[in-house]
């Protein structure tokens, strides 16, 4: 996401300029060692006015700091992907990828959509399609000739279908669903997430709640398929508990099998505040900071909320082990 006061802490004042990659000095080394990192990039790239919520209109630097931090993939197949209409949808899928980057989910006409859709990257000889879609666009639709994927049955079964023509070894699902700050997830996700899975899906991850959700395995055929059904924040000004922090997926790939070995994940808490003299929304891994306090010097309040959101992400994913 991006709030209005992520700008404004991250502008620097002796240069004139924005930096936000110190938000992510701490998870980067996570985003760099993995072959393949995507994020949902919930705002457009629209240009000034720069604004924040309900109709989002982030600056390019944001964009900078995710590519420095090693992201590869955008998703941007989420509510917001109209905030701004045509411009912003067209501008955002420009600079990504001027940054050589790929963004996926929401296309500037038909062809864009045939020539890209879905991205199939080759991971130490996998070759891994990347599918995504949303629940809808905040009632914004989409002007002609733009398009975005949304949840419905007969694309999506064309999508997979298509992959596997195209010989994909695994078929990630990006799934913008759910219902905004629950807990657990719904029926309707759980509907589609079995949807998915009986149609070959081999992977699901999940964003709009803003909260972490529950982790899931799915039995399909000799197969168990994980289902993230949301990750919660990544940064964000959001501050209220379970809001304040989220975790970040590490998936590990049999090249052998050709199929997912291992599930883990990081959680880390947003830091808005100083350290180093220098005020801005910091991502905190929280086992890095419960296991090395002196690294990280914060106010008692956010120290305790630290350790309280690592809690209470340890108790609902005690299936899942964190990664290290």
């Amino acid at each position: 996401m991006h709030h209005m006061p992520q700008m404004y802490a991250s502008y620097v004042t002796k240069s004139n300029s924005l930096d936000y990659s110190p938000c992510f000095q701490f998870v980067k080394p996570y985003i760099q060692s993995a072959d393949l990192a995507f994020c949902n990039f919930e705002t457009v790239l629209a240009g000034k006015p720069y604004s924040g919520y309900p109709q989002f209109s982030a600056p390019d630097e944001l964009l900078f700091a995710l590519k420095d931090s090693g992201f590869d993939v955008l998703q941007i197949a989420n509510n917001h992907i109209f905030d701004r209409g045509s411009k912003g949808l067209e501008r955002t899928v420009q600079l990504i990828k001027e940054q050589g980057m790929y963004s996926v989910g929401a296309y500037i006409n038909i062809d864009h959509r045939d020539n890209e859709y879905p991205p199939i990257f080759n991971l130490k000889g996998v070759k891994v399609a990347v599918l995504s879609y949303t629940y809808g666009t905040n009632g914004l639709p989409a002007k002609r000739p733009n398009l975005v994927n949304v949840v419905d049955s007969i694309q999506i079964i064309k999508d997979i279908h298509f992959s596997r023509q195209q010989k994909a070894d695994l078929i990630i699902a990006l799934m913008h669903w759910g219902w905004e700050y629950q807990l657990q997830s719904d029926k309707i996700q759980h509907a589609w997430a079995d949807f998915l899975v009986s149609n070959g899906i081999d992977l699901i991850i999940g964003s709009h709640p803003h909260v972490v959700q529950e982790i899931d395995f799915k039995a399909f055929k000799n197969k168990s398929i994980p289902v993230l059904y949301s990750l919660g924040n990544f940064i964000s000004n959001q501050r209220k508990t379970h809001q304040n922090g989220g975790i970040m997926a590490k998936i590990g790939i049999s090249p052998e099998k050709k199929r997912i070995s291992t599930v883990s994940y990081i959680p880390f808490y947003v830091y808005k505040g100083h350290l180093n003299k220098l005020r801005q929304h910091y991502l905190i891994p929280t086992q890095n900071y419960i296991s090395n306090p002196m690294d990280f010097v914060l106010p008692k309040k956010d120290s305790l909320e630290l350790v309280d959101f690592h809690a209470i992400i340890k108790g609902k994913l005690k299936n899942i082990n964190i990664s290290y």
